[in-house]
């Protein structure tokens, strides 16, 4: 059987030596050899180093809640365009106003107690006796404000911080009570499931039984997580406020021994300078008055405004449901993204190029950006940064490091969207005025020089040439060759010096100007 197909392999190549000697002699004396010519002309000549790439703003930022609360409202939706301090949402948190509204005051009685400390110093000789009354009546107010705080912390254990609603105590009951029973449903979901399972196995259930018993099981694990977890915050919710609270009374009990420390100084320096009291008065307005600007800052963050403009991108989701936006009334924590944002309308393009390939590109070179979906339209590009780090490539056939690289693009499309696939070519080299010839007229004789065939009055005439760049498709000639010559773009073993040519009757079209490689 080889020997056989060794037989028939020599009798096929007999045959194609008989034809393309019989070609050439044609060539030679016969009828002319139809090749393809194209006309050498100056041009541009490019290369391109094709990468995918993906569409990108150059700036998002994601908005979070400062604190925590509830939203009030929702003032924009994905895709809305603002500007810089326009109001996105707004949050209700009633203690944060509460604590405002007592710092302020307080920050106003300490205000007053400075000024009043200051006159009394300035008319010290009549007013000895009234500044004895006055550290009294502070007293009386220290002492008011402690046991009020105190009274606080006791109530404090409600939400709210002392200004009513359920107590703490029976907010873990109520928490208790639905974790328990999360507990006791799962346990009956998972009973119930692996019954039917059993039961099935048997065939004494159906399929749609036995899937609607395990869906029914992973709800009630989901219902069971989140009872725990809402239980948890509950407890953290708590504490945070009781830390609150007892911070207040100790803050009150400061006050109290100051100012009883102070009614003491009284009653000790009554015919002495206060310059002392004056400047401790001092003090406590400024504190009060920091006290007052920071409650100030946190209400203001009740408040979440654009800080650039810019698109919005995406708004926030509820916790456990990826598809509903959040509303009015839904619980945040601080920290939480409510909004991201870019900025403005323009669009880049990160590329990772390979380790190899990375040398051919720089700063500034112009890029090319394609899409399946671009109908034919093209957008053009700058290369506008190279990571000086290579890193892993994402495909794991990939064996190579890549560079990520990034493209800012001169203008856009309108349904041009961020995370979009883009075909990327980066233009790596760029010959204006020069000459070039196909790659497929190009041949090399036994010495390893290059040379092409012209057409010349009929026949093909060696040309030898010096070549320059080179792409999968053209070559550039630095020299041998002159604008307008005929050259013979054609592989045909046949063809040899003085043969008979003439122009195939469909020629290609000869080599672009530009061409793209």
């Amino acid at each position: 059987m080889n020997r056989r197909r060794n037989t028939l392999l020599v009798l096929a190549g007999v045959i194609i030596l008989i034809g393309v000697a019989a070609v050439a002699s044609r060539a030679r004396g016969g009828s002319a050899l139809p090749v393809r010519i194209v006309t050498v002309n100056y041009g541009t000549f490019t290369t391109r180093l094709p990468e995918t790439g993906i569409v990108q703003r150059p700036r998002l930022v994601s908005l979070p809640a400062f604190v925590g609360g509830n939203v009030g409202t929702i003032l924009v939706k994905a895709g809305d365009h603002v500007s810089e301090g326009q109001l996105l949402a707004t949050i209700e948190n009633p203690q944060l106003t509460s604590n405002l509204e007592t710092a302020e005051a307080s920050a106003a009685s300490a205000a007053a107690h400075a000024r009043s400390t200051l006159a009394n110093n300035q008319a010290l000789p009549a007013q000895n006796r009234s500044a004895i009354v006055q550290a009294q009546a502070n007293v009386v107010q220290a002492r008011t404000q402690l046991n009020q705080a105190k009274q606080d912390l006791v109530s404090g254990t409600q939400s709210g911080l002392g200004y009513g609603g359920q107590s703490a105590e029976e907010q873990r009951l109520d928490a208790d009570a639905t974790l328990h029973k999360a507990e006791t449903d799962l346990r009956e979901a998972k009973r119930t499931y692996d019954a039917n399972q059993a039961l099935y196995d048997q065939r004494g259930v159906s399929r749609d039984a036995l899937e609607q018993s395990r869906a029914h099981f992973e709800e009630m694990q989901i219902t069971f997580q989140q009872a725990q977890r809402e239980r948890a915050l509950l407890e953290g919710q708590l504490a945070r406020n009781g830390q609150v609270l007892r911070d207040r009374v100790r803050a009150a009990e400061d006050a109290l021994r100051q100012a009883e420390a102070a009614l003491a100084s009284a009653r000790a320096t009554a015919g002495a300078d206060k310059s002392g009291d004056v400047q401790a008065a001092s003090d406590d307005a400024q504190r009060a008055a920091d006290e007052a600007a920071y409650d100030r800052d946190q209400v203001s963050r009740l408040q979440i405004r654009a800080p650039f403009t810019g698109t919005i991108e995406s708004v926030a989701t509820q916790t456990g449901d990826s598809l509903r936006p959040i509303q009015p009334g839904d619980q945040i924590q601080p920290g939480q993204t409510l909004f991201t944002m870019s900025d403005g309308n323009a669009f880049i393009v990160r590329t990772k190029v390979d380790e190899q390939d990375i040398a051919a590109v720089q700063v500034g070179q112009t890029a090319i950006v394609s899409g399946e979906d671009f109908g034919g339209r093209t957008l053009t590009g700058k290369v506008a940064s190279i990571s000086p780090l290579a890193q892993k490539s994402d495909d794991p056939s990939n064996t190579s490091r890549q560079v990520l690289t990034t493209i800012r693009l001169d203008t856009t499309l309108p349904f041009l969207r961020d995370g979009m696939t883009v075909d990327v070519d980066v233009v790596t080299r760029r010959q204006l005025h020069v000459l070039t010839v196909p790659v497929d007229a190009l041949r090399k004789d036994d010495k390893g020089k290059s040379y092409v065939f012209l057409r010349s009055d009929g026949k093909a005439k060696r040309a030898d040439v010096a070549l320059g760049s080179q792409s999968d498709t053209v070559a550039v000639v630095t020299s041998g060759l002159h604008a307008g010559d005929a050259v013979i773009a054609d592989k045909n073993l046949a063809l040899e010096p003085d043969a008979r040519v003439t122009a195939a009757p469909s020629p290609s079209p000869g080599p672009s100007s530009t061409p793209a490689q």
